[in-house]
C-alpha cells in the first residue's frame, strides 16, 4: 500500500469515528427523549383512569424547580394542550394525548433502533479501516527495514554491527536520526 492510500484510509478512519460519534450522540438524544415521553404518557393515562366526578388538584413542573398548581374542577376527563407538529397545537383529553405520546415513542423507538443499527455499522467499518491501515503501515515498515538492511549489508559488507551501533551513538544528537542519516 503506497502512502497515499494509507492517508486516505487514515483519513477515512477519523472521518467514520466522527460520524459514530455523532450517531451516538443523536442516540442519547433519543434514549433522553423517549424517556421524557414515557413520563408524559405514564402521567397522562393516570389521570385518564382517575374518577372524574370529583374534583382535582395537582401540581405541574414547568421546569427550574418552579412547580404550577392546577385544578380540574370535575365532571369529565380532562383536557391538555398537545403539539401536533409543524407548529400546530391543539387541546386534546387526556387519554387521547397519551395515545398520541405513545404514537410517537413508537416512532421515536424505530428510529432509535435504525440509529443503533448505523452505529453498529460505522463501528464495523471503523474496526476494518483500521485494522487494514494498522497492517498495511506494518507492511511497509518491515519493507522499509529489509530495504534499510539491504542497503547497509551492501555498502558495509565488512564492517561489523556492533561497530555500526558505536559509530552511530557519537553523533551530535546521539541515538536520533538527522536528516543527514
Amino acid at each position: 500500500m503506497e502512502q497515499s492510500e494509507l492517508q486516505r484510509t487514515a483519513r477515512l478512519v477519523e472521518m467514520n469515528r466522527e460520524r459514530f460519534h455523532e450517531v451516538q450522540e443523536r442516540i442519547e438524544q433519543v434514549i433522553n427523549v423517549l424517556g421524557q415521553h414515557d413520563v408524559t404518557a405514564t402521567i397522562l393515562e393516570t389521570l385518564a383512569t382517575k374518577d372524574h366526578a370529583s374534583p382535582m388538584k395537582m401540581h405541574v413542573s414547568i421546569g427550574a424547580g418552579v412547580t404550577l398548581t392546577c385544578q380540574h374542577p370535575g365532571g369529565g376527563e380532562g383536557t391538555t394542550i398537545v403539539d401536533l407538529g409543524s407548529g400546530i397545537f391543539a387541546e386534546r383529553s387526556w387519554s387521547d394525548a397519551a395515545a398520541l405520546t405513545r404514537e410517537r415513542m413508537e416512532e421515536l423507538g424505530a428510529l432509535l433502533e435504525n440509529l443503533q443499527s448505523q452505529s453498529q455499522q460505522l463501528e464495523a467499518t471503523v474496526t476494518n479501516l483500521a485494522q487494514s491501515f494498522n497492517s498495511a503501515t506494518e507492511m511497509m515498515k518491515q519493507a522499509e527495514a529489509s530495504d534499510s538492511q539491504e542497503v547497509n549489508s551492501d555498502d558495509l559488507p565488512t564492517e561489523s554491527s556492533e561497530a555500526k551501533q558505536k559509530r552511530r551513538r557519537g553523533g551530535m544528537f546521539g541515538n536520533e536520526l538527522t536528516l543527514d542519516d
